[in-house]
């Protein structure tokens, strides 16, 4: 098991229990008596349906951003429902405090409880994505030795100018020059016998996208280095 899904996996069914809970509680009250109220005993029916069926598309896998949110909602509805009916009213409709109990109090815990799992739940999720994101691919520069297309190039040029065979490695790099007069990069090339024998090496002071197969040609003709 990828221990790195666990917290996420755990979030996510403690979240389902939580909504659910509270689908359960306003199923009860509907039951009890509410479903005789105005308006409110059907909202109360709506609640209750929302919190089931999210609840087990959320213990299914894991949801999309969308379906998390509308999650959100189902509670947030209920909270504010909940903090409504005891301060202007819903439709008519108030209550007192923490009546009826328990069901209120163990609403308002679900509720709220679901709201923080699922914020809790979200920075799992984002740190996780963050965590297996490949890196970004980032350009060489000079004085690197990441093979590059145009290093590339050159290489397999000096492996064709001088005819050889795989147990020799090509080494092209790109270095700064402080040296007064020269180009501030220039390219360095290295032939590297796999077998021990002599290693040689040839500088020409400019960048590597600046070099032809001739400048190759007349450097490797030189006098190696």
């Amino acid at each position: 098991m990828n221990n790195r899904r666990l917290p996420a996996s755990a979030l996510r069914w403690a979240t389902a229990a939580t909504l659910a809970a509270g689908g359960y509680v306003h199923a009860q009250l509907y039951v009890d008596g509410y479903r005789y109220v105005h308006v409110i005993g059907p909202l109360f029916l709506l609640q209750a349906s929302a919190s089931f069926a999210l609840a087990a598309l959320l213990a299914a896998g894991t949801p999309p951003l969308l379906l998390r949110a509308a999650a959100a909602g189902v509670a947030l509805g209920a909270l504010g429902g909940f903090a409504a009916s005891r301060t202007v009213g819903v439709f008519g409709f108030t209550e007192r405090g923490l009546q009826p109990a328990p069901q209120a109090g163990l609403s308002l815990l679900a509720e709220t409880a679901t709201l923080l799992l699922l914020a809790a739940w979200q920075l799992a999720l984002t740190a996780a994505g963050r965590h297996e994101a490949p890196p970004a691919r980032r350009e060489p520069r000079p004085g690197s030795a990441w093979p590059s297309p145009r290093l590339r190039e050159l290489r397999d040029t000096v492996r064709v100018l001088l005819g050889l065979d795989d147990d020799t490695a090509v080494v092209i790099r790109q270095l700064g020059c402080a040296a007064r007069g020269h180009p501030p990069v220039e390219t360095v090339v290295e032939v590297l016998p796999m077998d021990g024998g002599e290693a040689h090496r040839w500088t020409l002071h400019r960048p590597a996208d600046q070099i032809t197969e001739h400048d190759l040609r007349t450097a490797l003709l030189r006098r190696r280095q």
